[in-house]
């Protein structure tokens, strides 16, 4: 008896530990040393502020992955940059799109946020939106020419039930079981 309490009891912990996985990283302004392709190597994901003398500053994230005694800049999904950003409206607070990054069972992700318009010409994105979430994981390439070596490859994405005014807002609710 006592061993199938021991094991029930167990299966419930297991279920709690794996719901608490998804772990927040806090980055600090400037570099920031993380093994986030798990090669055991320290790779530099460089924290700052892009300034343009308006009220609304973005926070950006360049990211370099460490292989052979090279720094290699890992370009930005969907973009043809390498720096992420965040977006916030013209003299305003409200952040139309942005980024988190996680690491959940020691994996490290980078989470963007979008305010999603309807089809209609007639969305203010200043009013409540629902969000778009799309998670990405680093992933490499060394059979491709012309195909950058390390790239974020989406691995999920979802729609809020619920309209946010502000995707820092949608961030605080965000449930990477619905990555799945």
């Amino acid at each position: 008896m006592k061993l199938s309490a021991l094991f029930i009891a167990s299966l419930l912990m297991a279920g709690y530990v794996s719901a608490s996985q998804a772990v927040p990283v806090a980055l600090k302004d400037g570099p920031n040393m993380l093994d986030i392709n798990q090669d055991g190597a320290n790779d530099l994901i460089f924290s700052a502020t892009y300034d343009n003398n308006a009220s609304h500053p973005s926070s950006t994230l360049t990211v370099y992955i460490q292989k052979d005694h090279a720094w290699l800049i890992v370009p930005v999904p969907d973009d043809d940059g390498f720096t992420w950003s965040d977006f916030r409206l013209s003299a305003s607070t409200t952040k139309i799109s942005g980024y988190e990054p996680y690491q959940v069972n020691h994996i490290f992700y980078l989470v963007r946020a979008v305010k999603m318009a309807e089809s209609s010409e007639s969305t203010d994105l200043t009013d409540a939106t629902k969000v778009k979430f799309t998670r990405y994981r680093i992933a490499s390439n060394t059979a491709d020419p012309g195909v950058a070596a390390f790239f974020w490859q989406p691995s999920g994405s979802y729609v809020t039930d619920a309209a946010y005014s502000d995707v820092d807002e949608a961030f605080r609710t965000l449930n990477m079981d619905k990555f799945l």
